[in-house]
């Protein structure tokens, strides 16, 4: 069984039987506990903006469980580390650690230095986390169980969204990183869309805290 939970913006943790992995730490609100967080083997992160990394967070976690960093050089430099719990990444590159394989990819963001996202196969179950992103041609060649997608004014709106969900085909779409009081890309008005459109795609709204089977 593999488990994916949210904690909030784009923090996700994905679990099966053995491990963990979780992507972007950041606590935004309380619905994240020590125990969480503590039981990761890996962590991974998108970008180096404030949303996505914290630099002490990922430390402590990283120290207490001795849970290994994959990042763009760019972001491990500014952490505190052994060089054994650091994985140097770059987009389109792939990785086998422990129970994971884990696949970069490419994102455009322009307030980031080395954007990316990840696709994480874990028990025979792929999940995309998209990062922060705006609509990019290369949706077309992800393939995943579930897809994880940014919505908000800095990456891509409602109608975006729909057309990666489109350019993808996943049998689970989650949506992240969108604002409560942000009523032109509203997580309700997407869910309705998709299931309005010729897809086959299930449209799951987490709230903090909450978590769904993969």
């Amino acid at each position: 069984m593999v488990e994916l939970q949210y904690f909030g913006h784009s923090f996700f943790k994905i679990k099966n039987k053995k491990d963990s992995v979780l992507v972007d730490p950041v606590i935004s609100n309380g619905k994240v506990k020590k125990k969480d967080m503590e039981d990761a083997s890996l962590i991974l992160l998108t970008n180096e903006t404030d949303e996505h990394f914290d630099k002490a967070l990922v430390e402590g976690i990283a120290q207490k469980g001795e849970a290994k960093v994959v990042a763009h050089d760019s972001i491990l430099k500014q952490l505190d580390l052994p060089r054994t719990q650091k994985v140097s990444i770059a987009a389109d590159s792939e990785l086998f650690l422990g129970n994971f394989k884990i696949k970069s990819t490419t994102a455009h963001y322009p307030h980031s230095f080395y954007p990316m996202g990840y696709l994480i196969d874990c028990g025979g179950k792929t999940i995309y986390h998209a990062g922060v992103t705006a609509l990019i041609d290369t949706f077309s060649k992800i393939d995943a169980d579930v897809v994880i997608l940014p919505m908000n004014n800095k990456s891509m709106d409602v109608v975006d969204v729909v057309r990666a969900a489109k350019m993808m085909k996943p049998k689970k779409l989650v949506p992240m990183q969108f604002e409560k009081d942000d009523f032109r890309n509203n997580p309700v008005d997407l869910k309705k869309r998709i299931e309005e459109s010729v897809l086959n795609t299930e449209t799951v709204l987490l709230s903090p805290g909450k978590k769904m089977r993969v």
